[in-house]
């Protein structure tokens, strides 16, 4: 398997360790849908046992990553559009409310936080690095929560999250949308600084509108990536 590592894991158990880096693979899409995941060839790949490959397989399963088949093998799943819609549903529902919130307590020494996050979005856009784009996005919306004492709220959202992150890593990857979302942030930015929570809304809610465009475009796009 040709495998993304990451760093930040490395002092990790190795149960732990090998559950990350597959679900790292799993969400950035380096490991694509219904892609078979053999427990042989990972515990060589990792040069482990095959006990952390079960453990963290366990894990994947619970979090709708891996579909496991009796006498078929494990698979990694499909992107199931109606998990998109719950995460979507949530999404909505929290966002809107944290940004409106944001405009009346937001701390002004953290606006700066996100400008800084916002130039390196900007720079992952001209160095057409899709996946730092990808991470810094989600760092920007975990930054509101947090800014108003709600990161707990953020765990939250993330928990029910990866079929809508793995979406919105192909939409980014097929470079949908890309300086539009960091416009959205831009805007969202200059409303929480002139507490403007009218304009706040209306940019939050076109901002995780697109969603619902992206998934069209993307089912038509990439079909295999999509349980029907």
């Amino acid at each position: 398997m040709n495998l993304a590592y990451h760093k930040k894991y490395n002092n990790l158990n190795m149960k732990d360790y090998v559950y990350n880096v597959l679900k790292d693979n799993i969400m950035n899409l380096t490991i694509k849908p219904r892609t078979i995941l053999r427990k042989k060839e990972i515990a060589k790949e990792f040069n482990v046992s095959r006990t952390p490959i079960r453990e963290a397989f366990v894990k994947l399963k619970e979090e709708g990553l891996i579909d496991v088949y009796p006498q078929r093998g494990t698979f990694v799943s499909y992107i199931d559009l109606n998990k998109v819609q719950e995460a979507k549903f949530m999404r909505e529902a929290l966002e809107t409310k944290i940004v409106k919130l944001a405009c009346d307590i937001f701390p002004e020494e953290k606006i700066f936080d996100l400008e800084t996050n916002l130039k390196v979005q900007e720079m992952s856009l001209h160095q057409n690095n899709y996946m730092k784009l990808y991470e810094y996005d989600n760092e920007f919306h975990k930054m509101l929560f947090e800014g108003c004492n709600m990161g707990n709220i953020w765990t939250a959202i993330e928990q029910i999250s990866s079929h809508l992150n793995r979406m919105r890593m192909l939409s980014l990857s097929a470079d949908f949308n890309r300086s539009d979302v960091i416009e959205d942030h831009q805007k969202i930015i200059t409303a929480i600084k002139n507490r403007d929570s009218e304009n706040a809304l209306k940019t939050m809610n076109s901002h995780i509108s697109r969603i619902k465009f992206d998934q069209e475009k993307l089912k038509k796009d990439y079909p295999d990536y999509f349980k029907m």
